[in-house]
């Protein structure tokens, strides 16, 4: 399959398994990467459409791509075959540096966090797409018992946490302080 012949999200889908070391956590986790890397790069955005949905942000075409690419034998499931780790290679080493950094850390931040966690960053960065969520409101209860998990485990910024919380900073920080949490920000950056 030459890299010409293929559309843009097909090369995404294909080079962001490849930053995420050959395979997705699952089916969730790259509706919710694909769709991160739609609200950055258009060439993608003009190719899929991105509903609310159950779980948030859910296209329909991403799964026909994916069908496409897995009857291709470049993927199984959300993992890549030898053949499609070869031409995923060869398409990231072909993307310009700016590009591979941004779908790194979109694969490495949202690639660590749990369900809950995924899906509590997705409703609070993308709030019309969890207007028909079955779990939102189950998630927003808890939405700081799981932002004050996430800065536990160093997943997200103090300034995140407290965006994903719902919360002032300084409330936050306060909420932490008396679990025995040590607030840290990520140097430069208040994104995670």
């Amino acid at each position: 399959m030459a890299s010409e012949l293929i559309s843009a999200t097909e090369k995404y889908m294909l080079i962001l398994l490849y930053a995420a070391k050959g395979k997705i956590r699952g089916k969730l986790w790259f509706q919710k990467e694909m769709y991160e890397l739609s609200k950055i790069f258009p060439d993608l955005a003009d190719e899929l459409d991105f509903s609310a949905y159950s779980y948030g942000p859910f296209s329909e075409g991403l799964e026909e791509y994916r069908d496409m690419l897995e009857n291709s034998g470049l993927i199984r499931g959300l993992e890549l075959t030898e053949k499609g780790y070869k031409v995923a290679e060869d398409l990231w080493r072909q993307e310009d540096e700016d590009k591979k950094k941004i779908i790194e850390d979109i694969v490495n931040f949202l690639e660590k966090l749990d369900r809950e966690e995924l899906l509590l960053y997705i409703y609070t960065t993308s709030p019309h797409m969890a207007e028909r969520s079955e779990v939102k409101k189950k998630i927003l209860q808890r939405r700081l018992e799981i932002a004050l998990q996430m800065l536990k485990n160093k997943k997200v910024s103090t300034g995140l946490a407290a965006k994903l919380a719902g919360a002032s900073y300084d409330m936050l920080v306060n909420e932490a302080l008396k679990l025995g949490i040590r607030p840290f920000d990520v140097k430069g950056e208040d994104a995670g």
